[in-house]
C-alpha cells in the first residue's frame, strides 16, 4: 500500500511535468505515417507530437486537406513532407488542451500552374480568454517546384500567445477557390510552469519526500 501510494504521487509529477515543461515543439508533418516523396494524399487529419489538425467546410462537407511528400514536379518542394489546404479552413490544437504559442511557419504557394500569384494566409489565433488575434502573410509568388529556388519562406507570428486553437480560413480567392496554400515546420511554444504550477509540483515532491522519510522511521 505504501509503494502503491508514492507511485501515485510521482505519476501525478511525471503528468505535471509532462504538461508545462514542453518548451519548443516543431511540426514538420513528417508523419507517422510517412508521407513517401513523389506522393500526393487526401486525408482528414493529421496528428503529430500532441497536436491534431483537422479540417471543416460546413458549405460543402469537404472537410479535407492534402499531405504531400515533396519530389512532384509542380508543386513546392524543401525536401520534406508538407500539407497543402484544399477547400476547407484548417484547425489546430493539443489534443491535451494545453495553451500554446505560434512562433513560425513555412508557407509556399500551392503549385507553379499559379508561380505569379502571390498567396495571403490568414492564422486567426483563438486565445485561451475567448478573445481572437490574427496574423496575416502574403507570399512573394516564386515557386519553381523541384527546381533550384527556395520555394518556401519563414514568417513569424506577432503576438500569438496563450492560444487554445488556430484557424486558417478556406481559400477565398476569386476566380479560382484553390488558390491556396503549401505549410510546412510550424514552430510551438508550450509555456513554461507559472507561479501556482510550479508550488503544485513542488507541494507533490515535498509530499512524496515526508512520506517516504516517515515509512522509512
Amino acid at each position: 500500500m505504501k509503494t502503491k501510494i508514492i507511485v501515485v504521487l510521482f505519476m501525478h509529477l511525471g503528468l505535471a511535468t509532462a504538461a508545462y515543461g514542453q518548451g519548443i515543439v516543431q511540426i514538420t508533418f513528417d508523419g507517422p505515417p510517412a508521407q513517401p516523396p513523389g506522393s500526393d494524399y487526401i486525408v482528414t487529419s493529421y496528428y503529430e507530437s500532441g497536436m491534431l489538425f483537422t479540417a471543416t467546410n460546413p458549405a460543402s462537407h469537404n472537410n479535407q486537406f492534402s499531405r504531400s511528400g515533396g519530389g512532384i514536379p509542380y508543386f513546392p518542394d524543401d525536401g520534406t513532407a508538407y500539407l497543402q489546404r484544399g477547400p476547407s479552413t484548417l484547425m489546430f490544437s493539443f489534443t491535451n488542451d494545453s495553451v500554446f504559442d505560434l512562433l513560425s511557419v513555412d508557407l509556399a504557394e500551392w503549385s507553379t500552374d499559379y508561380s505569379n500569384e502571390p498567396v495571403t494566409v490568414s492564422f486567426i489565433g483563438y486565445e485561451q480568454g475567448g478573445s481572437t488575434v490574427t496574423n496575416v502573410f502574403t507570399t512573394d509568388g516564386i515557386i519553381d517546384g523541384t527546381g533550384p529556388l527556395a520555394d518556401f519562406q519563414t514568417f513569424y507570428f506577432t503576438n500569438f500567445t496563450d492560444l487554445a486553437r488556430v484557424e486558417i480560413p478556406g481559400p477565398t480567392v476569386p476566380p479560382n477557390p484553390f488558390l491556396s496554400w503549401s505549410l510546412d515546420n510550424l514552430v510551438v511554444s508550450v509555456p513554461e510552469p507559472t507561479g501556482g504550477v510550479l508550488l503544485v509540483i513542488g507541494g507533490l515532491m515535498l509530499g512524496a519526500w515526508n512520506l517516504r522519510k516517515r515509512w522509512r522511521q
